[in-house]
């Protein structure tokens, strides 16, 4: 079925859930934190990693803002939704409304040496006309952080979301902070898609020298998978990457950090036709970090360096050619008792969400959290974003992207809220790209959120 130029029966392989439930399942029951050894009084501290690498994102949170940690929670959710634009083109506008359901678990669990997330949220979606979205939708995380010895720690981390449809599932979300990874997937170009698989893991290994120097080996994967959708003949690229780096940190005072990093990633892209249905890249980094607290409210990070790209494959017209780019970012963050702010820029290489393979990546994203009168929140997140593309064989290509979202929310005791959000969305593609997507929408939310009362795990 069709509707559009929307493929509703493309197929993409469905998350294996499976095996992260398990794996939760697994560290839940095992003891391993209270077999974990103590720390002496002699132990080196564990250093936080600089902004860059890992590109962990914690949320925005404000100062003193407690997080739930050692408990089992469970929450439901109902949405109601208005969206004058669903499959995100301006060729023929779609309005739809419909309602959704979610569910909530998490579960956290920390000793003095180890620390356990995990995140799983099932959500299914029912549109007045739009059946091609009334599908379930998954999404979930796992986070370990764990010192097997005093010098040695091993942090890991996966997220996994299956998606039908884009935009849905960002209202409400929680702002993050911080710079995100260089060689971490763009989020911020949308291409028209009926669904979307979309998984990330992370590992690091880190040997804290002494008090204030660190060196850590990371890896990570990433991939991307669309449904099998053509418009005009050309498919959207699924793409896989990964990457393997070195870094080094050092804590020039007891609030300032200094780093070095090198990345090696290999990125693959499959689909199209105009450029090839195969396309692959390697990318070499060496960047230099820096972090810095200047006040217990205010944090600073910054990172820049260059990025040398070799191109192989059919894109490139020869066996392969060769250019050297920057990459530059920085972020800041304020946070008091009522009011969180974060503004973060950024330069690198990237991938193009679908729309072609590598390209130049620039965005700009601020989010700010206040707290109202009462037990009322308001939470703004705005962001620009521009894809560049020069392509050999059919020139250069652009896509432009402005995203704000404006949420306010009320507590109900310690356990159920209400929230209404509203994204506005713009995107505009110029120039020669194999797949081009120009539209804006949009979409209006109205949530009520229920938790049950956490279970308390002890140790």
């Amino acid at each position: 079925m069709k509707r559009n130029g929307v493929a509703a029966e493309g197929r993409v392989r469905r998350p294996d859930l499976k095996k992260i439930i398990l794996f939760a399942l697994t560290i839940m029951l095992s003891p391993f934190g209270i077999r974990a050894q103590t720390s002496t009084g002699t132990t080196p501290s564990m250093i936080s990693p600089v902004a860059i690498g890992n590109g962990l994102q914690a949320p925005l949170r404000f100062a003193g803002e407690e997080v739930p940690a050692n408990q089992l929670s469970l929450g439901f959710g109902a949405t109601t939704f208005y969206n004058d634009n669903v499959f995100m083109t301006n060729a023929t506008r779609d309005r739809d409304e419909g309602l959704s359901f979610t569910s909530i678990f998490a579960f956290t669990r920390q000793t003095e040496n180890s620390s356990f997330n995990f995140n799983y949220v099932p959500s299914f979606y029912i549109y007045d006309h739009t059946d091609e979205y009334d599908r379930l939708n998954h999404t979930g995380s796992l986070d370990l952080k764990y010192r097997f010895s005093p010098r040695w720690v091993l942090m890991m981390s996966d997220s996994t979301s299956y998606q039908n449809g884009l935009l849905q599932a960002v209202a409400g979300q929680p702002i993050s902070s911080g710079i995100s990874s260089p060689s971490s997937p763009n989020q911020s170009i949308f291409p028209t898609t009926s669904r979307t698989f979309s998984n990330a893991g992370a590992m690091d290994i880190t040997f804290v020298k002494s008090n204030r120097s660190s060196i850590s080996f990371t890896g990570n994967y990433n991939s991307q998978e669309f449904s099998n959708q053509e418009t005009a003949g050309e498919s959207l690229f699924n793409g896989r990457q990964a990457t393997g780096g070195f870094q080094y940190q050092h804590l020039v005072t007891e609030h300032t950090s200094v780093g070095f990093e090198l990345l090696h990633e290999d990125s693959t892209y499959r689909g199209g036709s105009v450029v090839g249905g195969l396309q692959r890249y390697q990318t070499e980094s060496a960047l230099l970090a820096f972090q810095s607290h200047f006040k217990p409210s205010l944090t600073v990070s910054l990172f820049g360096g260059g990025q040398y790209v070799t191109t192989f494959g059919e894109s490139a017209g020869v066996s392969a050619t060769r250019s050297t780019q920057w990459a530059g970012g920085g972020s800041v963050t304020k946070a008091v008792r009522r009011t969180a702010v974060d503004l973060s820029v950024q330069r690198r290489v990237s991938d193009s969400g679908g729309v072609y393979g590598q390209v130049e990546y620039n965005t700009a994203m601020v989010g700010l959290r206040r707290r109202l009168v009462g037990l009322w929140e308001a939470d703004l997140r705005a962001s620009g974003s521009r894809i560049t593309t020069e392509e050999p064989q059919i020139g250069s290509g652009r896509a432009e992207a402005i995203q704000g979202e404006f949420d306010v929310a009320r507590s109900f005791g310690k356990n159920s809220s209400v929230r209404i959000s509203y994204i506005n969305s713009h995107q505009l593609t110029s120039g020669t790209l194999p797949f081009g997507q120009n539209f804006d929408l949009n979409l209006v939310t109205l949530a009520i959120d229920f938790r049950l009362k956490p279970i308390p795990i002890t140790h």
